[in-house]
């Protein structure tokens, strides 16, 4: 009988036990794990990770863009090199579903999920286009990370009377035929 009543006691404290580990593990803190201490993530935690891999992207693309302006046939061996560490780390972190996106030269649309550092009136385009990418947008498993930031041209004045005046034209046109 008292190797039973023994028994169960034991088991009701380790019942006791994995309750205030669950318990402790809702609330992100330390747990006990057959004797062993674990931590557990906290959510300060993951978001300090995804900054640091944010960040780690963000120098790999940049480092890869300034590569990207080089002619690669004049390049000395070592650099050469250390551009295939690049590409592999770019690699690795692809294979992780980490995405790493740039947005120059394509068409900005109001509502992207960027951030506009800058609108700068440019003769040479007819619709708002982002000119430069200061900030990739970093995706994790298709989750936004890090916003990107960017510069935007847009048509000035002049260009966009140009263009109402246009679009007016072409409307006319088409109601006449």
């Amino acid at each position: 009988m008292k190797t039973k009543k023994g028994k169960l006691k034991k088991e009701i404290s380790g019942l006791q036990k994995i309750k205030s580990i669950l318990k402790q593990s809702s609330q992100n803190t330390t747990t006990l794990k057959r004797g062993r201490e674990h931590k557990v993530i906290s959510q300060s935690d993951l978001r300090d990770f995804q900054k640091l891999i944010a960040d780690i992207a963000t120098g790999v693309w940049r480092m890869r863009n300034k590569f990207s302006m080089v002619n690669a046939d004049n390049l000395p061996n070592e650099i050469t090199k250390a551009y295939r560490h690049l590409d592999s780390i770019w690699d690795t972190l692809a294979s992780a579903e980490v995405e790493i996106r740039g947005y120059t030269n394509e068409k900005y649309v109001p509502g992207m999920a960027l951030k506009v550092i800058a609108f700068q009136p440019t003769s040479s385009v007819q619709t708002e286009t982002i000119i430069e990418t200061i900030k990739p947008s970093i995706f994790y498993k298709h989750k936004l990370i890090q916003e990107g930031e960017v510069i935007v041209a847009k048509p000035d004045a002049a260009q966009s009377k140009k263009n109402a005046n246009e679009d007016i034209s072409e409307s006319k046109e088409r109601n006449t035929e």
